[in-house]
């Protein structure tokens, strides 16, 4: 084996033995730090003596550290001696250990005078030998030799300058000696030579390897051992074990090429620097790059100058450098061999250090989520750990590292004293737990309902359990509670606050639970505004909701939910705010608005990992898209919705999502797939809220779509019902006067179908029209005399097309184009029709399509019309301005028409047109393909 760098310190000691030939004795104490070779150095010093040394030797064990006399028993018994002289020896030896045990208390410098006259007989012993060839005697790793051992050598050492004797001592860097007796005189003494070994240069680092690998000790397994190791040579030998597993050829990193040995090496070298010196490395690990000699030593609870001595210790080991470990593969091996019990009582002071200096609750927190119970919750020395840990928690969650935050919770649910303090705890975790299930967020939640229903009534945690209760379908708990919360005296405070907002909300949300309430028996339904700023965005999200679903919501309101939209990021209490003014956004007929806000949301939301969140954000989004005409995304963002919760999970509002799945189904031309749609079973409790008016509205007009009115109708009235018992009579809510006017034509009762239509029409006027006037105008041309249609249909178009919506706006168009052939003006209505075929294309609406498919045709021909090449073929030859000409003129658009909504003159369409027939080889307008689905609705 290579002994790299260390020639110098072998002659020396070679040396050492050589003198002693001259008759003087001599002493030699050989040191260095854990790892560096000392036992090796001594054995290739001894195998290549020149002169012939009779050796007496031992290597002492922590293991044998309480056995009296075990050094000196070990230094006789392998002595070249005569039966005779061996038998008085055992004998010396059997009496000294006899002695020793009736004195074990006794320092090692001191020497009684039955232990003198046995050490001077077993001296005698080495003088005689010694008369013929040089003794050395050697002493392995003394700081684990025992206390009698070290006082006969002194008493050795002491008669040793006229004897040919070499002694040896060997002995590795440690805090304090186990004996610093024998230390003191070693040093007071002027014969002793000592040799100190240090670590390796990369030379000697690259010769060892070279002796191991070969030809595979390439100058980046060098560098990467150099670096890893510090030169320590066990840690070299260790690191080169592992790197030989490694396949060959494959590229050596230095914390790739860490493995099993040099994990064992580590701990091996920082079991020979000593028990404090471990300790001190394990909590340097832990600890990590908060580290440093003053919480080292708080956590030790040891003096700064103490920590300072461990860590320079640690540093001539080469496992430290520059205040922590040399490289994170070191950290990692001393992790690794730290048993857990070991561990989890080291993170508990450093947890409580941590807290005492002052660090952030996060820090604090990390160590006391270590392990399932690192401290004692019963101990009043540790109440602070409970708060220290919501805090962490809570700053974990808005940084979206919920299993983190989760972690800090369960830890403080564990920790927790209190009745009341874990049930907050819980509501906490239920809050972070509802971004993946809400459903199973309530199951944490069981233990809080039992609480409040049998024992001590919390108004703020009733209010939460609520909510979840009424999404969950457990409607008669959430009664009951709230029964429980009416009774709670009040009508100040937080818990007031809580209860106003709870009503409010409940009003907009689950308004047949809140009608179940009345106002005598409910106050706390009261409209004042919340009495703290926590609640201020729930309340002002609420409250814009409640207006407009009450037909009292005006421009400002709307403009603040924008506001609020724009400054808020989604959390657990800001998200139910945000859905209710996105709600609110598309109600009041803001669909494009509101679009934007969800996508920006859902932006946020995929950050947080919250499947549920996504998925009642998705649900917005197919709501806002679909009222845009926008049907693929709207088909998009309701699939989401639905995949992204399962039935359980939406419980009671699973009736919006898929409301707008059944209704984009049927828009895109795919009544079996609504069909299937509205088989799931749905939860009874759904009709008790919002959603419920969702899923009627949306039923009914499958059973219009499949020709039966007569169901049709009673969903819609039932929606008209119920949403005047509520108070929420909104149209941008639910259309229900349109659809059942609808109905009422199918089976003939015009008269009563018109005035319904009328009152909606009513309704709708006292504001900006909107995409709602625009579908009532358009059910109102359906129930009015032929000859009527078309001016109202045409007055329908302008609305739709200013508010953006395009599937509404082509079915308006495929109106006129019928309108038109039912009074026999065909050439309007092919007219009319080119320009609804452009704009079903554009949207996606295959269902339109099929109404204007000629007869004879089938859906390749239909496809194959609208094509999923570029609409216009050869339209890359085409300029933006002629693009935009054609595509006009092809849905039927005149001249003047065309000059008009581009604002130029009717010459320059001219021009456009006849370049546009020579560059696609055509000579009429009804020649020119279907315009780019793309196209702005604003030009259809």
């Amino acid at each position: 084996m290579v002994l790299a760098e260390r020639s110098g310190e072998t002659s020396r000691l070679r040396q050492v033995f050589s003198d002693v030939d001259g008759g003087r004795g001599r002493i030699v104490v050989v040191s260095g730090p854990a790892g560096s070779g000392r036992t090796a150095l001594l054995r290739e010093a001894v195998d290549g003596l020149a002169v012939p040394v009779t050796l007496l030797s031992a290597h002492c064990s922590r293991a044998e550290q309480n056995l009296p006399l075990g050094v000196i028993r070990q230094l006789f018994t392998g002595a070249a001696l005569g039966p005779e002289r061996a038998r008085h020896v055992a004998d010396l030896l059997r009496r000294g250990a006899q002695q020793a045990e009736a004195v074990a208390d006794e320092e090692s410098a001191h020497i009684g005078p039955a232990d003198a006259a046995v050490a001077e007989e077993l001296w005698s012993v080495v003088v005689e030998i010694s008369a013929r060839t040089p003794v050395g005697i050697v002493v392995d790793d003394i700081r684990h030799a025992d206390a009698h051992s070290l006082a006969y050598l002194l008493y050795f050492i002491r008669r040793s300058h006229t004897v040919r004797t070499a002694m040896v001592f060997v002995e590795s860097d440690e805090m304090l000696p186990v004996y610093p007796l024998f230390q003191d005189e070693l040093h007071q003494r002027t014969d002793v030579h000592y040799i100190r070994l240090s670590l390796l240069s990369r030379a000697g680092i690259s010769a060892i390897l070279r002796e191991r690998l070969g030809h595979g000790n390439s100058s980046s397994v060098v560098d990467s051992c150099a670096e890893v190791t510090g030169g320590n040579p066990l840690l070299v030998r260790a690191f080169a074990a592992d790197v030989e597993s490694i396949a060959p050829g494959t590229p050596v990193s230095a914390g790739e090429a860490v493995g099993d040995a040099f994990r064992q090496a580590v701990t091996l070298c920082l079991r020979r620097s000593g028990a404090e010196a471990l300790e001190a490395a394990r909590v340097l690990a832990l600890l990590g790059d908060r580290a440093s000699p003053a919480l080292v030593g708080r956590t030790l609870d040891i003096g700064p100058r103490t920590a300072d001595r461990l860590l320079a210790l640690l540093r001539s080991t080469g496992l430290v450098a520059d205040g922590g470990f040399r490289h994170p593969a070191v950290r990692a091996a001393v992790l690794a061999q730290t048993p857990e019990a070991v561990r989890t009582g080291l993170e508990s002071r450093i947890a409580r250090v941590l807290y005492d200096s002052g660090a952030p609750s996060p820090a604090v927190a990390a160590f006391l989520t270590a392990a399932p119970a690192p401290f004692d919750v019963a101990d009043e020395r540790w109440r602070w750990a409970v708060p220290v840990l919501r805090d962490a928690a809570e700053l974990a969650a808005a940084e979206n590292r919920v299993p983190q935050a989760t972690a800090y919770l369960e830890q403080a649910h564990r920790a927790a004293s209190g009745g009341c303090e874990r049930s907050a705890i819980l509501v906490a975790l239920a809050r972070l737990q509802r971004r993946s299930s809400p459903r199973a967020a309530l199951r944490r939640l069981d233990p809080v309902v039992a609480h409040l229903t049998s024992g001590r009534f919390d108004a703020a945690h009733a209010a939460v359990m609520v909510r979840c209760l009424l999404q969950d379908g457990r409607h008669d708990e959430a009664r009951e509670l709230l029964r429980r919360l009416d009774e709670t005296d009040g009508g100040r405070g937080p818990a007031a606050a809580s209860k106003r907002l709870l009503g409010l909300w409940l009003s907009v949300s689950y308004p047949g639970v809140a009608r179940g309430l009345s106002a005598d028996a409910a106050p706390w339904q009261s409209a004042r505004g919340p009495e703290s700023d926590g609640d201020a965005l729930r309340w002002r999200a609420t409250r814009l909701l409640a207006s407009v679903l009450g037909g009292a919501a005006d421009e400002r309101s709307i403009q603040e939910a924008e506001q609020a939209l724009r400054i808020y990021h989604v959390t657990e209490h800001t998200l139910e705010p945000l859905t209710l003014a996105l709600s609110a956004l598309v109600y009041a007929d803001r669909a494009g608005t509101a679009s934007a806000w969800c996508s920006a949301l859902l932006a946020e939301a995929g950050l947080a990992h919250a499947p549920a969140w996504r998925a009642q954000l998705s649900s917005l989004a197919a709501q806002a898209a679909l009222r845009q005409g926008m049907l693929p995304d709207a088909e998009r963002y309701a699939a989401a919705a639905l995949s992204g919760m399962t039935a359980g999970d939406w419980g009671a509002e699973i009736g919006a999502p898929l409301a707008t799945a059944v209704l984009t189904h049927l828009a895109v031309g795919r009544p079996d797939d609504a069909g299937t749609l509205l088989q799931r079973p749905v939860p009874a409790e759904m009709h008790d809220g919002r959603g419920g008016l969702h899923y009627r509205y949306a039923r009914g007009r499958y059973c219009l779509h499949t020709s039966r009115p007569h169901a049709a109708l009673r969903d819609f009235l039932d929606c008209g019902v119920l949403m005047q018992r509520w108070r929420m009579d909104a149209p941008g809510l639910v259309p229900w006067r349109s659809g059942a006017a609808e109905a009422l034509a199918r089976i003939g009762e015009t008269v009563r179908a018109r005035r319904l239509v009328a009152e909606e029409l009513d309704m709708l006027r006292a504001g900006t029209p909107g995409r709602s006037y625009g579908v009532a105008l358009r059910t109102l041309a359906a129930v009015s005399r032929p000859e009527q249609r078309p001016e109202i249909l045409k007055e329908a178009v302008d609305v739709l097309r200013a508010c953006g919506d395009r599937y509404e706006l082509a079915a308006t168009l495929v109106d006129i184009a019928d309108a038109h052939e039912a009074l026999g003006e065909s050439k309007r209505a092919r007219y009319a029709a080119r320009r609804a075929r452009g704009a079903a294309e554009s949207c996606g609406a295959h269902g339109l399509l099929a109404r204007l498919r000629p007869p004879g045709t089938g859906p390749a021909a239909s496809e194959a019309a609208a094509g999923g090449e570029p609409a216009l073929p050869g339209g890359a030859e085409l300029s933006t301005a002629e693009g935009k000409v054609a595509a006009l003129a092809a849905m039927g658009y005149s001249n003047r028409d065309i000059g008009r909504k581009l604002h130029i003159t009717v010459s320059t369409v001219e021009q456009h047109l006849t370049r546009v027939y020579r560059k696609l080889n055509v000579s009429r307008r009804q020649d020119l393909p279907a315009p780019d689905p793309r196209l702005p609705v604003a030009l259809l």
